[in-house]
């Protein structure tokens, strides 16, 4: 009896395991679900004032219009909202570096949750090299997951600081 209520519960954990998310590999689409205009690039930027930001942006020119939903773009570990502007599949990566440093402390939880101390990068599942990227997106209703490789990498932009009076 003993070994019959292991072996159903081993039997269990099986299926309760098998069914998990993590357990299943996250497979990539071998076809484009776009047609691209140009190269694919990633371009640093740095703000010219102290605490102005940094990071990378990361640009995907297609030529059709898409008949997918886009949801977020994975680039070195990181994953980012995907969004579609001015014929390219847009995301942007917010470096640690220049950025404000300023603590908002208030008797209201919600507004120091934009304290950088408390804020998280969400990671990537994906090891990709630094040229290279997974877009994420929808068709009807089943998520997908196409690779990019050998993104260009154009200079880095400076902004100029704010004009002193």
């Amino acid at each position: 009896m003993v070994m019959k209520t292991k072996s159903l519960a081993l039997l269990i954990l099986f299926f309760i395991f098998s069914n998990c998310k993590a357990f299943h590999p996250l497979t990539l689409q071998k076809t484009s679900p776009f047609i691209l205009s140009q190269t694919p690039y990633y371009q640093a930027w740095i703000s010219g004032m102290p605490g102005g930001g940094s990071g990378i942006n990361v640009f995907i020119p297609i030529e059709e219009a898409m008949n997918f939903r886009l949801d977020s773009l994975h680039f070195r570990g990181q994953r980012v909202k995907a969004v579609y502007q001015n014929k390219s599949i847009f995301a942007c990566y917010e470096a640690i570096h220049n950025q404000n440093r300023d603590i908002i402390l208030t008797k209201d939880v919600l507004k120091e949750m934009d304290n950088s101390l408390l804020s998280t990068v969400d990671r990537s599942p994906f090891s990709l090299k630094d040229n290279a990227c997974i877009l994420s997106y929808q068709v009807n209703n089943k998520r997908c997951y196409y690779k990019i490789e050998d993104l260009q990498q154009k200079p880095s932009i400076g902004y100029p600081s704010a004009p002193t009076d």
